[in-house]
């Protein structure tokens, strides 16, 4: 399975490597929106909301009422997670707002937990700062909470430079039966397809 993933930043479409080079300037949202719900549930990213430098909300509830999304990027209280929910977002995807009480509030299958990690940590503050926590335990500590969680290699993030299947496996039984979303690295279909082999 594969999700794909719009990250918006001033009203467009972005890629940006590590979290901090911008590489595509993508333009419309809507246009890959059509090209991407073809397979499904869609990703959408407001990393202008993640970053705190606005938002991009009005465009992600058109995005979401035209096709089924998961939405992700800024979502760091209960009132925030509900109206996406209640605007028709599949999932709600939420970083570092990730918390046990947080999450227990909302119904669990229509939640995702954001863990991003470099060098087997988790980062934080637009994958600036080291929390010192093990992703291994952070996962651990939401998988009670949660239906799944996207786990980012922030180090190969839009660099298209592989997929660390080890660090990927050992992700895939931290959230022991829980539904893993892998990103960083991917370059085709067929390391996808051995992902979605292993689970």
């Amino acid at each position: 399975m594969i999700i794909p993933s719009i990250d918006l930043m001033g009203g467009q479409a972005v890629q940006l490597r590590q979290g901090a080079e911008r590489v595509i300037d993508g333009g419309d949202p809507f246009a890959w929106l059509e090209r991407f719900a073809v397979v499904g549930e869609v990703s959408v990213i407001d990393l202008d909301a993640a970053l705190g430098q606005g938002d991009n909300a009005a465009l992600i509830a058109e995005l979401v009422r035209r096709a089924p999304c998961r939405v992700g990027g800024g979502i760091r209280d209960l009132a925030a997670a509900r109206r996406w929910l209640d605007l028709g977002a599949t999932k709600v995807i939420l970083g570092t707002a990730a918390t046990p009480e947080l999450c227990g509030q909302l119904p669990r299958d229509r939640v995702i937990a954001a863990v991003d990690a470099r060098d087997g940590r988790v980062v934080d503050r637009g994958w600036t700062r080291d929390t010192g926590v093990a992703v291994e335990a952070q996962i651990e500590a939401l998988r009670p909470y949660v239906g799944g969680f996207l786990v980012t290699q922030v180090e190969r993030e839009g660099g298209l430079g592989g997929l660390d299947r080890e660090f990927f496996e050992r992700m895939r039984r931290a959230a022991d039966g829980r539904r893993l979303t892998a990103a960083g690295g991917a370059t085709g279909a067929e390391e996808i397809a051995e992902l979605d082999a292993q689970g």
